[in-house]
């Protein structure tokens, strides 16, 4: 539907601000370094998947062995990156972590400025593991930006619980059931990712899905079936039946990536049916991993007429080893093709800085905009500190 907005005053400040990113962003990419990466996103050396850091063949969610020695030895080139930093070492079958994250910020949006301060995540990870069977449970508090004093049972959620079967380690083949995202985009960490909000992905909208990977070496394929969450209080998003599926293949110098997926997903309003391609480059002369990623659904109706959505995400990371990342990121999602006063636009920067193992300051700027009306857009500062065990 058209979106209808009262111009406001005229923000110098913000549009300062939009300039000063880009340029900040500008000088760390243009800033020689030495030849130093480390694989916290695929291709940029040491892992061409996923899979090789997290337990889960999707990606996120618990670290694997290789996973948290990375984080300590080659990210931040400080610290254990063991559980707990190695004080105790859990047995075979047995293993635990959990992400602790909280943010501050400032919100600036027609007028109105808001300073922010909520939890955003507060999870604790199991997996129990039985020969080629492994329990995998992330279970804790959700974060809260809207409601400061919810009841603690609408605060408690389990966004992933499943099992896992998996013949052998390295095999390449598993199959899960249970509750968590199906293989879609880029798997970016941020939620708010318009290629994630607006596509199904958003918070807690994990829907409970049978999902089968095979892990070729050089490709990756998943496909999968889900249903609602049967419980609403647990969940949010639309309550959709449906299926997706994603194709990778990596290059041979395992320096370039590229995709193609599809997904449906059916409610009792609604049918959404999308379509992509994304594609990643690793330039190591320049230390920048180039990722984008673009979809078009359409959405039918059983009265009135279809509409044809797009969602699109460019960004460039530069790797600034030991303990630095810097991404610049351009986004957009456009509701209805036919009219042009419902897309949105966005331009971040992100700067993460990893002082040791398990500790990450994340500090993000993004300027947001409806109807391509830049010149009063929304502003958001936010400051995350993010640990893990």
């Amino acid at each position: 539907m058209p979106v209808t907005r009262v111009a406001p005053r005229p923000r110098p400040l913000a549009r300062a601000a939009l300039a000063g990113l880009c340029a900040g962003l500008l000088a760390l990419i243009a800033w020689p370094r030495a030849a130093l990466a480390y694989p916290q996103f695929q291709l940029t050396t040491g892992a061409d998947r996923c899979e090789a850091c997290h337990v889960s063949p999707g990606g996120g969610g618990l670290l694997n062995a290789f996973g948290r020695d990375e984080a300590g030895s080659t990210v931040s080139q400080r610290g254990d990156g063991r559980l707990l930093h190695g004080l105790w070492q859990p047995p075979s079958w047995l293993e635990l972590g959990g992400d602790l994250r909280g943010a501050l910020g400032v919100k600036d949006h027609e007028d109105r400025t808001r300073v922010l301060g909520f939890p955003m995540q507060a999870d604790l990870y199991t997996r129990v593991v039985v020969g080629a069977w492994s329990a995998n449970v992330i279970a804790g508090l959700r974060g809260v930006a809207r409601e400061p004093r919810p009841e603690l049972l609408y605060r408690l959620a389990s966004r992933e619980h499943y099992l896992m079967y998996q013949p052998e380690a390295g095999s390449g083949l598993s199959v899960r059931l249970g509750r968590f995202f199906p293989v879609f985009g880029l798997r970016s960490q941020d939620h708010t990712a318009y290629v994630r909000r607006y596509l199904g992905q958003h918070t807690l909208e994990e829907p409970y899905t049978v999902a089968l990977a095979h892990q070729g070496e050089r490709s990756e394929l998943h496909a999968s079936l889900f249903a609602p969450q049967p419980v609403p209080i647990l969940g949010a998003g639309p309550r959709a039946w449906g299926g997706a599926l994603s194709y990778e293949r990596r290059a041979r110098e395992d320096t370039a990536a590229w995709a193609v997926q599809s997904r449906v997903a059916v409610t009792s309003e609604d049918v959404r049916a999308a379509a992509g391609v994304l594609g990643k480059l690793w330039v190591p002369t320049s230390q920048l991993l180039l990722l984008a990623e673009l979809d078009v659904q359409r959405q039918s109706f059983d009265v009135g007429a279809a509409r044809w959505q797009l969602a699109g995400y460019l960004g460039a990371t530069r790797m600034m080893l030991p303990g630095w990342m810097v991404t610049g990121a351009l986004q957009l999602w456009d509701p209805d093709l036919a009219l042009r006063s419902s897309s949105r636009g966005a331009a971040e920067l992100n700067l993460q800085v990893f002082p040791l193992a398990h500790l990450e300051l994340h500090l993000l700027g993004r300027l947001e905009a409806v109807g391509n009306d830049f010149d009063h857009p929304s502003l958001l500062g936010l400051l995350q500190l993010h640990y893990y065990l």
